[in-house]
């Protein structure tokens, strides 16, 4: 085994553990104290532990846990591969408007009355058709250019934020708009296992599926003349890596509201170690994405009487992470300029 696979494979498995601590303490910690008696007694099944902490452990925590755990998923590596296809590393999961378009349709549904999962599909929904109508307007100018489909995503992602802007001005101030701005500030707080269930085999299907076409996405990246030079069928590719980054970004931000950094500064920090081979950068990701969101949650709900918005928690950890990020690879930078 190399030096590179050896280390490669140590954080891999450090990653691992780190996640799984973080994961269990997310379960354990929160404004409502649950002795480390209970907990284990939870966990080991133990039926003579109060009823309250097992409900606060089984009903709130544990829900709320594995959806931050599948949004960091979702939205560390519709990041990681958009910033690679699109050979652009200040890409972010919702450049083509799909977090944008997703949170429009939620606060339609909010609007008009909807709860719970109907908002969560509404979203998704409205994600998924903003992709659609980004892909649509870049094929109106008829360039294979990346910087169009990219200048398609602000496009249409700037007409659907107006169209937030626009319910928002219309719902009502006593009950809809208060709902509106807390959903789209992000939140995990009404995570059922209904949800968990429902996010769960999008984010695993989409993440095999990038897996399994890990080396055709070192390929993309390479270009369309290069790619075409090795034989790879580039548009099909693209199309296809396109969308299912599309669903894994919609899912989560359905489940999530807009939440940003995570899909930004996991990647490159995943690059920082192991460097650009997807074949390591995808599993690490999901590695780094899970733990990342799960610690922005606990941090959300565990320091105040009422829960921080998560998109507030992910900008005061990610923009220090980024800045150290950048000074870490300045030396690159600065060769490139």
């Amino acid at each position: 085994m190399t030096k590179e696979k050896r280390k490669a494979l140590l954080i891999s498995l450090s990653s691992l553990v780190i996640l799984t601590v973080v994961f269990f303490l997310a379960l354990l910690v929160g404004r409502y104290t649950i002795s480390l008696e209970s907990f284990l007694g939870v966990i080991t099944g133990n039926n003579s532990v109060n009823n309250v902490d097992k409900s606060v452990i089984l009903t709130l925590r544990l829900p709320r846990t594995i959806v931050a755990l599948l949004v960091g998923i979702a939205l560390s590596l519709s990041g990681l591969v958009y910033q690679e296809i699109f050979q652009n590393k200040l890409v972010s999961p919702d450049f083509l408007g799909v977090s944008t378009g997703a949170g429009f349709g939620a606060t339609i549904a909010i609007i008009l009355g909807c709860t719970g999962i109907l908002i969560s599909f509404t979203a998704f929904a409205f994600g998924i058709l903003t992709m659609l109508i980004t892909v649509f307007v870049a094929n109106i100018f008829k360039s294979k250019s990346q910087t169009t489909l990219l200048l398609s995503g602000i496009i249409v992602g700037g007409f659907m934020s107006a169209g937030i802007s626009f319910v928002k001005f219309m719902a009502d101030t006593d009950k809809q708009l208060g709902e509106i701005v807390y959903w789209l500030l992000g939140t995990f707080s009404k995570a059922t296992m209904k949800d968990v269930w429902v996010l769960l085999p999008i984010v695993a299907i989409c993440s095999l599926a990038l897996f399994l076409i890990r080396w055709r996405i070192n390929i993309v990246a390479l270009g369309r003349n290069e790619a075409t030079t090795l034989g790879l069928n580039y548009t099909f590719y693209r199309g296809l890596i396109i969308v299912i980054s599309t669903l894994l970004t919609a899912a989560a931000v359905a489940y999530s509201g807009i939440v940003g950094w995570i899909g930004l500064i996991i990647p490159h920090l995943v690059r920082l170690l192991v460097g650009r081979d997807a074949k390591k950068t995808i599993p690490l990701t999901i590695l780094f994405g899970a733990t990342f969101t799960i610690i922005c949650d606990i941090i959300s709900r565990s320091f105040t009487a009422s829960e921080i918005p998560l998109s507030a928690v992910t900008g005061f950890l990610g923009t220090p992470i980024f800045v150290a990020i950048l000074y870490a690879r300045r030396q690159t930078i600065y060769d490139k300029v």
